[in-house]
């Protein structure tokens, strides 16, 4: 029998010990294998370890179904600061498990910045008319 048929039959405590068996290597399954049942809290510790340990590979695509609203919004803020080097992920990826507030403060930042990209290249072009004309 896989232990892969025997994780719904798993109690919380088990659960949560094969978690720390997969994150340290011990065994090998991989992590999303376990991961929709494990409980909120370990989820956090999931984070915080994908985050803060180097040690721990944990692919941040695989974590992305399983995050809460905060968890999620603290992923994608680690991943904008560049922390997440592990795992390929992209903000497509992370958009549809971002929260709508989440989603508006991005767009309202991305729209911030294409309207000074707009200016910077409207000052360089009339520069540049400047320039040309002397």
């Amino acid at each position: 029998m896989k232990i892969h048929s025997m994780l719904p039959f798993l109690d919380r405590d088990e659960i949560n010990l094969l978690i720390d068996e997969v994150l340290e290597k011990k065994v090998d399954l991989k992590l999303v294998h376990v991961l929709p049942y494990a409980d909120e809290e370990k989820m956090d510790e999931v984070v915080d370890r994908a985050l803060n340990d180097d040690t721990v590979l944990v692919y941040v695509r695989h974590l992305l179904p399983f995050l809460n609203p905060t968890q999620m919004d603290k992923l994608y803020d680690a991943y904008q600061e560049g922390v997440i080097k592990r795992g390929k992920v992209c903000d497509d990826d992370i958009l549809p498990f971002l929260s709508k507030d989440k989603i508006k403060e991005i767009f309202e930042e991305k729209l911030k910045c294409m309207k000074l990209e707009i200016k910077k290249d409207i000052e360089s072009a009339i520069e540049e008319i400047k320039n040309t004309e002397k």
